[in-house]
């Protein structure tokens, strides 16, 4: 395993609320060469799959400015500061943006973002028998479409590249690995 890098110095370049550039100038444990390395730094993320009782997974359909397309992906947003946790973020957003909720929360785990350049931990969950319990409450600028499709489809869909939003891909196959979610319906 490499070594750490030890810190000379860090600063904020710049803050912009939702997130901040952070310069940190570090050290070679190699060779002694110091460089400067640029990260960015919001809250941690959450995505959770929620799967319906008859096994079709709840997702939106929604524009992102940073690929300036719209795009397939599990419902998920920032951690929150009020948030009693992760799991609890989730469910909140899954509530907020789809109206489903009610279900059984499992943890599948978090992983790094872009660990090169961000600090952002992605936390996935599972929520089984979600159902629609409230009217969907999206930000007033999110402009969300909930579409209900089956495992093997939402497979199919990542195969051919329709769903590309790598946060959702990463999410689906952390299920698929554990089993909690079947490819075959």
């Amino acid at each position: 395993m490499a070594p750490s890098w030890p810190i000379i110095r860090s600063e904020t370049v710049f803050d912009l609320g939702l997130f901040r550039v952070r310069r940190d100038r570090a050290r070679s444990p190699r060779n002694g060469a110091e460089g400067d390395f640029y990260v960015i730094d919001m809250a941690d993320w959450l995505q959770v799959i929620p799967q319906t009782a008859d096994g079709r997974l709840v997702m939106v359909r929604q524009y992102r400015f940073g690929s300036r397309a719209t795009g397939l992906e599990f419902p998920g947003g920032l951690l929150d500061p009020g948030d009693d946790g992760p799991a609890a973020g989730a469910e909140r957003e899954l509530l907020e943006e789809t109206g489903y909720g009610g279900g059984s929360m499992t943890p599948l785990g978090s992983l790094w973002a872009q660990p090169a350049l961000m600090s952002v931990r992605v936390h996935l969950f599972l929520m089984r028998e979600a159902r629609e319990m409230t009217r969907p409450r999206p930000d007033v600028l999110e402009d969300l479409e909930i579409v209900l499709v089956a495992p093997a489809e939402l497979g199919r869909l990542i195969a051919e590249g329709e769903v590309d939003n790598a946060i959702t891909v990463a999410a689906f196959g952390s299920a698929l690995a554990a089993g909690h979610v079947a490819n075959s319906q």
